[in-house]
């Protein structure tokens, strides 16, 4: 992978991150999105007063069909 997708993909990645948590807090939910070295978890979510939160990972691509993958974690 040459330098240029790299950075390419790791972007798109990034852009997808900020669009779920704005998705989420559109819809009443605290979402903060994690530094890069928090392996497995991309943001942290939780309801307006606290109770539930669930951590998110997201898997974004460019090109093609848009598609959805969900696996639900339980909310602690």
């Amino acid at each position: 992978m040459s330098d240029v997708s790299k950075l390419e993909s790791t972007l798109v990645g990034v852009a997808g991150e900020y669009y779920v948590a704005a998705e989420l807090s559109l819809r009443g939910y605290l979402a903060s999105i994690t530094l890069r070295n928090s392996r497995g978890i991309d943001i942290i979510a939780s309801s307006a007063d606290g109770t539930r939160s669930v951590s998110i990972q997201v898997k974004t691509s460019s090109g093609g069909k848009p598609k959805w993958m969900n696996k639900s974690a339980s909310p602690t």
